[in-house]
């Protein structure tokens, strides 16, 4: 049987890790938007669980940017 994964549970995971490691680095919002040219309302909303929509370039600047490993997060969505 194929594993299926939960959206719900990536973009919660994905949300936490993008502001937790955005505050290690000591970066506010404005600072990360000019780095990856991603508005800082956008990363807010991301960051809120506002935004349900990431896309895949927004997901990989930031994750390339803030050194998050994706695979791990998509991997922890995993449905029980």
């Amino acid at each position: 049987m194929t594993e299926l994964y939960n959206e719900e549970l990536f973009i919660d995971n994905f949300a936490k890790e993008i502001r937790r490691k955005r505050k290690e680095k000591s970066l506010s919002l404005n600072e990360l938007e000019e780095i990856t040219g991603i508005s800082a309302s956008l990363i807010a909303r991301i960051e809120n669980k506002q935004s349900k929509n990431l896309g895949i370039t927004v997901s990989f600047k930031l994750s390339n940017i803030l050194k998050i490993n994706i695979l791990q997060i998509i991997e922890a969505s995993k449905q029980k």
